[in-house]
């Protein structure tokens, strides 16, 4: 049984040391583009580090219309050995570069509401069973499937019903988040509530925990961002 933050053990073992490391994680951001995931985890008390060009930690976020340039196969390499990738909407030919047969992507989309239906167990106890998207421009890329778990999905009625909005996907000993949407564009409490989870569940992934053990050990409450979404 763990407490955090602090994280004590009940009872003391030997592994306390190794278990508290694991939660001090080294996060880098590239610069902005049509995405800021630096202001989302600014809002959260997350620290981070801007990119450099290296793959040195543990999970990096990457920008859609970032400046930076990221080689594919350092990604892949990143991700193999355990790292977590956060890369959105036009990232798709970076991600499908670095992850050949694992993202399948078909056409653009069009700016505009999307209603969607959150699928993911841990995001859908606080989000609710549904949200709706925003996405602020045209020429977005659809995402036809990929070679993991959908998080979100656009509802049946859309013009995109059942393609994926959110997904995980493992690779080696790491993962790769993809969001079809901008984390700025969103509009709504819900949804940068659901910005604020995903960040979380990828922290969770990285440290091997729950994202109820996550946002504890960040001071976060769950129940808060439940009560801000269903606000």
């Amino acid at each position: 049984m763990f407490d955090s933050p602090g994280l004590t053990q009940a009872p003391p073992g030997p592994h306390l040391a190794k278990l508290a490391r694991r939660w001090s994680r080294t996060i880098y951001v590239t610069s902005p583009g049509w995405d800021n995931i630096g202001e989302v985890l600014s809002s959260m008390g997350v620290m981070f580090g801007p990119f450099r060009g290296e793959y040195d930690c543990d999970l990096l976020f990457v920008n859609c219309g970032t400046r930076d340039l990221l080689d594919p196969a350092s990604l892949q390499r990143f991700v193999h050995a355990g790292g977590c990738l956060y890369a959105s909407d036009l990232t798709s030919g970076l991600i499908a570069d670095a992850f050949p047969g694992m993202f399948r992507f078909s056409g653009s989309g069009l700016a505009g509401m999307v209603a969607a239906n959150v699928v993911d167990d841990e995001l859908r106890q606080v989000v609710g069973d549904s949200t709706t998207v925003h996405f602020d421009m045209a020429s977005w890329s659809v995402l036809a499937g990929c070679q993991g778990e959908t998080l979100v999905e656009a509802a049946q009625g859309t013009a995109y019903a059942g393609r994926p909005l959110m997904v995980e996907v493992d690779f080696g000993d790491g993962a790769v988040y993809y969001t079809s949407f901008h984390n700025r564009a969103q509009v709504s409490e819900q949804e940068r509530v659901l910005l604020q989870l995903l960040v979380l569940k990828q922290i969770s992934t990285s440290s091997n925990t729950t994202v109820a053990q996550a946002s504890q050990s960040l001071g976060i409450s769950l129940t808060a961002l439940k009560l801000r979404a269903d606000g």
